[in-house]
């Protein structure tokens, strides 16, 4: 058993069939292949690529490279790919983490998605849930405002003076703004589509234009449904389907999916792409719509230790007990191998930060006392001291949240350059 979500056939075909159409021109390295998946976990990938051998039809050469047997092996001259480890995200944004859904664009998709709007001439754009976008247009003098609802992205970009900002919810979005650009990047949920799209739908001049983020056809089983079901409620809500452009979109390796890939001892920075859908909003009369109600979503309460963020599950109650902590992983080790949200464990995890560290400790009130000393500068013995004594902590006790928070604070500081 692991952590990953199960895969059925009819996946575990199709992802066979695209890899054999890629390696049918000649070998290729890996991480290309990853990067062609069209979606696919870069473990699903070298999985089906060993299985294909198995049967014969692929083989692994030297430094990496597949070939399918059924094509005449010939050495092909592919450029190198950086594959370092250490995130490259220099902006200074609080880490991404996976309980926000948070995956950002790529530089280049960046200078990608500017150029677009210049051949539109838009001149007023909504960004819906891309931050880093939306900083980037502000940089370059474009009229670009921010709709977002992630706390720590919010604060940091007006404490950076970047002011055109909603801070909402976007699943019970109402407002009258009106622009003729829509940049939606909506983590990639038919819930969330649903909700960004009819944001979109309110916000939009008729005619005018909508740039959706699409998961691409292997992402997961359901990804080809997902997709057809995203254009009918785009359809239906008033969107016409103009224009898609496919691996558009290149995002950036988070530290928790960079960790979680390191956990199977594997190397695939920036492999995660997306796909650009153009939609126009026809000027034709769509029913009354109802937004969705969220999941009654558990408290979870965010700390900061260096860039890296920690989230602990907490809702305030009376918790009794000894302290513990333990690894939800089925593997036991202390980060998961899969972020998805079909991923077993996710539902046992009540501290996870950044960098996919996953927990289950017994005494979530304790770590929120520990972090908020930590974060108004008492140091780790003054930290222990004081929680010691509120909450009659034995020195076993004490000794295992010693090892908890050495073990977060080293990890904050792992990557070189935050």
């Amino acid at each position: 058993m692991n952590d990953q979500p199960q895969r059925g056939r009819g996946y575990d075909r199709r992802l066979g069939v695209r890899l054999l159409t890629l390696l049918s021109g000649g070998p290729q390295p890996l991480g290309s292949l990853v990067r062609s998946a069209e979606g696919a976990y870069p473990t699903d990938v070298l999985a089906k690529l060993k299985a294909l051998e198995r049967e014969g039809k692929t083989k692994e050469l030297d430094d990496n490279t597949w070939a399918a047997t059924s094509s005449r092996i010939r050495r092909v001259m592919i450029p190198a790919v950086t594959s370092e480890w250490h995130y490259a995200d220099d902006s200074g944004f609080p880490e991404p983490h996976p309980l926000d859904f948070d995956w950002r664009f790529s530089r280049r998709t960046l200078i990608r998605l500017n150029r677009k709007l210049n051949t539109a001439r838009s001149r007023k754009t909504a960004v819906l849930g891309a931050p880093t976008l939306f900083r980037y247009l502000r940089d370059h003098h474009k009229s670009a405002h921010l709709y977002d609802r992630n706390e720590q992205i919010v604060s940091f970009l007006r404490n950076s003076q970047y002011l055109d900002i909603t801070d909402c919810d976007l699943f019970s979005y109402s407002g009258q703004d009106q622009f003729d650009c829509v940049i939606a990047d909506p983590p990639w949920y038919l819930a969330h589509y649903r909700a960004f799209i009819e944001a979109a739908r309110q916000m939009l001049v008729p005619e005018k234009t909508l740039l959706l983020s699409v998961l691409p056809p292997l992402t997961r089983p359901s990804a080809q449904t997902d997709r057809a079901k995203v254009v009918k409620f785009a359809f239906e809500r008033g969107f016409d389907l103009i224009k898609e452009d496919s691996g558009f979109l290149e995002y950036a390796s988070p530290p928790f999916e960079l960790e979680a890939l390191r956990s199977e001892g594997f190397h695939a920075p920036n492999w995660r792409s997306g796909d650009l859908f153009t939609f126009a909003l026809a000027n034709r009369k769509v029913s009354p719509y109802k937004f969705e109600e969220r999941e009654d979503e558990k408290p979870w309460r965010t700390f900061t230790l260096d860039r890296t963020i920690v989230k602990i599950k907490w809702g305030g109650a009376q918790v009794f007990g000894k302290f513990a902590f333990e690894a939800v992983s089925e593997t036991h080790d202390f980060r998961l191998r899969s972020v998805s949200l079909r991923s077993p464990p996710r539902s046992k995890i009540n501290l996870w930060t950044s960098r996919n560290i996953a927990l289950r400790v017994t005494r979530p009130d304790i770590v929120c006392t520990a972090l908020q000393l930590i974060s108004k500068g008492y140091s780790s013995e003054q930290t222990f001291s004081a929680v010691s004594e509120a909450d009659h902590l034995g020195p076993v006790e004490v000794d295992k949240l010693r090892n908890l928070l050495d073990l977060l604070i080293k990890d904050s500081k792992k990557y070189d350059g935050f």
